[in-house]
């Protein structure tokens, strides 16, 4: 019985004639049930007017592809510009390595997904998807029926991403650099032009990345921060000086950081004297305060204490003392722990912010205040 059934799908799918329809016979009940399925695939498999029909796929997106200027390197930058279609609910940017021209790896996939406002990186290579990068500490940008300009930065160790001057999230190279060679893009978009540049820097000036100022007064309430954040510090950060920062955790958050470093640049990588790091739900079951510095081209070894003193959807009041060879950190009146100076301070000009926080007064005193840290935690609510 599943012979003649094999047989009659192999004949009617190659002449597409309704006089094949149901030319076997039935004796049982299984043998019934399994032709009621038969015929429901025949219908599938034809059209209204009796001819062979293979169901279509969605028209594929046009696909924008060139070979690349030049090789890249440290400080290639690959701009694309283009505008997201009304109907588009993903669109991919792939730099690819061409081995063949029946055989190539993807190196950098970048996929933007608009209905669920997230961001894929990925690589295939050999045929093989790795795992998917998903995560970001910026918020997703990218509309329909908007344009875009979109760049992506080499670096010696991995991608850096930008849209619209904004950093989006970098992505460790899986594959040497030098190997990428071709760039395509696809999905419902309009791609108005790619052009290759080199940059000295990351993320490049402009009136996106104004720094703020931070001076010995509160932020104003009409003044808004945005995350990220990068504030200048005019006058350094020096002994017996305190930053204070007053913020909201976001409600689902990953992680934030706060950076005490020299320059307003992300790449070159900049020294980092002092790294604050609140990680929610790691892999180790708990969260993490991490404390680090990056010198010498790494990061150091990274500190934690016992306790947490963030809480999601919640408010904070964080101040950084410069004490004579550390520096003290301090959330809500409570000491959360020190950090020895790995590197010279003297060379602090800039605090960066970045991540799953609202920022609402950043200021720097140039004595330590105990105004805030000597108070119980409903009374510092009444102030945030």
């Amino acid at each position: 019985m599943y012979h003649q059934i094999l047989q009659y799908l192999q004949l009617l799918i190659k002449s597409g004639s309704k006089d094949h329809l149901l030319t076997f016979t039935v004796s049982s009940h299984d043998q019934i049930c399994v032709s009621i399925v038969v015929l429901l695939l025949a219908r599938q498999l034809r059209s209204k007017d009796g001819h062979r029909h293979v169901a279509k796929l969605a028209e594929p997106d046009a696909i924008y592809g060139r070979e690349l200027q030049e090789p890249l390197v440290p400080g290639s930058c690959v701009v694309i510009r283009g505008t997201i279609r009304p109907q588009c609910k993903r669109f991919a940017i792939n730099l690819i390595h061409v081995k063949t021209p029946y055989k190539s790896d993807i190196v950098f996939h970048f996929n933007p997904r608009l209905a669920l406002r997230y961001i894929v990186r990925n690589s295939r290579i050999g045929n093989s998807w790795g795992d998917e990068e998903i995560t970001s500490i910026e918020k997703f940008h990218l509309d329909r029926k908007k344009a875009f300009d979109l760049q992506i930065v080499a670096t010696q160790t991995e991608f850096l991403v930008a849209v619209d001057g904004r950093h989006v999230c970098a992505y460790v190279y899986r594959v040497p650099l030098e190997r990428v060679n071709r760039i395509e893009v696809e999905g419902a978009i309009d791609v108005a032009g790619i052009d290759q540049k080199h940059v000295d820097l990351y993320p490049e000036s402009s009136i996106e990345n104004i720094p703020f100022i931070v001076t010995d007064l509160e932020t104003p309430a009409d003044q808004k921060l945005v995350v990220p954040i990068t504030a200048e510090l005019p006058k350094g950060f020096q002994e017996g000086w305190q930053l204070e920062i007053i913020g909201r955790v976001k409600i689902l958050p990953s992680s934030f950081y706060i950076n005490l470093q020299q320059g307003k640049t992300l790449w070159p990588h900049p020294l980092i004297p002092l790294h604050l790091n609140p990680r929610f739900y790691t892999s180790y079951g708990n969260h993490l305060f991490v404390r680090n510095a990056w010198m010498n081209g790494e990061w150091g070894h990274e500190e934690c204490t016992p306790g947490f003193q963030f809480t999601p959807g919640q408010k904070f009041h964080l101040a950084i003392r410069m004490n004579p060879d550390t520096f003290g950190v301090w959330v809500d009146g409570i000491l959360a722990g020190e950090f020895q100076f790995r590197t010279p301070t003297h060379t602090i000009d800039t605090v960066y912010i970045h991540g799953d926080v609202q920022i609402r007064s950043i200021c720097l005193k140039d004595h330590i205040d105990d105004k805030y840290f000597s108070k119980g935690r409903e009374r510092i609510n009444v102030k945030l």
